[in-house]
């Protein structure tokens, strides 16, 4: 199974990690064109990898951002939301406080280089794509796609469970 995770935003990032081989992760750049998210490359990226879940994290604006700041990370938030339901995969939606505090990990500035430290550690042979501060966006996507994995894990092994019965005699 292979699950594609997107930071969105113009700096944001997608990746695919194939849960068979957790110790690598496919990791991309947000395709922009003219300034905005290129939905047909975005189409595409995911199209090659062909996942069979995605995660998309849900941000809210912060109250001192500007109103056009605010706009074009609400396109590109909707753009990568509207691709990724047209090619009709499962999409989870989780706020990054959601996902980081699952993975141990701070929110803000400090928490980006933490999340680039992070993922080097958790895909070894990945990491070269994580080597530069302007990473943290290729590092947070990778580090999603892992939370939904550990999420997907979690949820399934308590499915399989046997019903634990009442009765205690």
């Amino acid at each position: 199974m292979i699950i594609l995770a997107i930071d969105p935003g113009i700096t944001g990032a997608l990746a695919f990690l194939d849960v068979t081989r957790l110790t690598r992760v496919a990791v991309f750049d947000m395709p922009i064109l003219d300034g905005d998210v290129n939905p047909h490359a975005l189409r595409d990226n995911i199209k090659t990898f062909m996942p069979e879940a995605a995660v998309i994290e849900h941000v809210a604006p912060h109250p001192k951002e500007g109103v056009r700041s605010v706009w074009r990370f609400a396109s590109a938030f909707t753009t990568a939301c509207v691709v990724v339901r047209l090619e009709r995969i499962p999409l989870t939606l989780v706020s990054p406080a959601r996902w980081k505090k699952h993975l141990g990990l701070k929110g803000g500035p400090e928490g980006k280089e933490q999340a680039r430290r992070h993922a080097i550690d958790c895909f070894p042979f990945s990491a070269q794509h994580f080597n530069l501060k302007k990473h943290h966006g290729r590092a947070e996507a990778a580090l999603l796609a892992l939370y939904l994995h550990t999420i997907n894990m979690r949820n399934h092994v308590h499915q399989t469970e046997p019903p634990v019965s009442a009765d205690h005699s």
